[in-house]
């Protein structure tokens, strides 16, 4: 039987990880069976069956199974699911709705199919799907035929994400060399995930922004109390430098709620989906296993930033 039709089937940005770079002959589509995407020199991606692409060579993996695994992925999954993190979410679709409907202002003046053209929108490491999912279901009233594309290098994680919404474009790829064609998206966002200043600028329209959510200082810093006893805080000056070689600061919003967590598993859920489950020891972990209430903050840096002009950053990379 065949398979039923798929949201990947239509992307029209998706680039072939095999050949050389080029905008247009490396450019994916769909195979005449429609099971696959396909490039001119004949790579083929097979479609999974939950819709998504693996778009990772084997010569860019590091190792057999990289990023997550699926134990990490599902209780990433549960906890998001519970609604703690529900303010992230609320802040990052209202900034990012806010920029869309600023930029179509900006280009009324262009020709009608520029500016009514459909946003597209890219989720850098966009894990299990939580903030990608959210983020396309705020946007589509107003942006029917919105393209929203999210990968990760964990394949269970872009799995999840295939599997929460068929409007995804989902696909494996490391974010090194994101397979996706240049200055295609409109916007960027970036959720606790790695950052490469220069493929971001590349894929990124000039009129677009990257979105960027990153822990503050004070982030679960009671979680991580009971865990370490020497906790080290974010060099914010560190992440700043490495962003201004490719782009412009051009707002910061500070997110800061205590949860009020009144069991014991949802206090261990959130142990389970950060990295301090694997950092810490057996014994520092048990010492959650009897607490059954914690009140943990939400500190969290929204961070919108514009992508420098070309001739901008050749003066910035000669100091003039």
């Amino acid at each position: 039987m065949a398979p039923g039709p798929h949201s990947i089937l239509g992307a029209k940005h998706l680039l072939c990880p095999l050949c050389e770079t080029s905008n247009t002959a490396e450019v994916l589509h769909p195979s005449t069976d429609q099971r696959s995407l396909v490039c001119a020199q004949n790579h083929t991606f097979d479609i999974a069956k939950q819709g998504y692409v693996n778009l990772l060579p084997v010569q860019q993996k590091k190792s057999l199974t990289p990023g997550d695994n699926k134990e990490m992925v599902l209780a990433r999954k549960k906890f998001l699911g519970l609604g703690y993190y529900q303010p992230l979410v609320d802040a990052l679709a209202e900034n990012c709705t806010q920029h869309l409907s600023a930029t179509h202002v900006q280009t009324a003046h262009l020709s009608t199919s520029q500016a009514e053209a459909a946003p597209v929108i890219l989720d850098a490491g966009c894990g299990e799907g939580y903030y990608t999912d959210n983020l396309h279901n705020a946007l589509a009233p107003q942006y029917p035929d919105l393209t929203t594309y999210g990968f990760d290098i964990a394949k269970p994680a872009v799995i999840e994400a295939a599997k929460r919404n068929k409007s995804l474009n989902c696909f494996v790829s490391t974010i090194k060399a994101i397979p996706i064609a240049s200055q295609s998206c409109d916007l960027i966002i970036s959720v606790f995930s790695p950052m490469q200043p220069s493929e971001f600028q590349r894929l990124l329209k000039p009129s677009g922004t990257l979105m960027v959510l990153c822990a503050g200082k004070n982030h679960l810093h009671q979680l991580k109390s009971l865990l370490y006893d020497n906790t080290s805080e974010y060099d914010e000056d560190k992440f700043l430098a490495q962003m201004d070689s490719h782009f412009t600061l051009s707002k910061r919003i500070a997110i800061q709620q205590t949860m009020a967590m009144h069991n014991n598993h949802d206090i261990l859920s959130l142990l389970a989906m950060t990295p301090h489950f694997w950092r810490t020891s057996p014994e520092a972990k048990k010492q959650l296993d009897c607490i059954q209430q914690l009140a943990v903050d939400i500190d969290v840096q929204l961070l919108q930033f514009a992508p420098k002009h070309p001739a901008a950053q050749d003066a910035n990379n000669r100091g003039t």
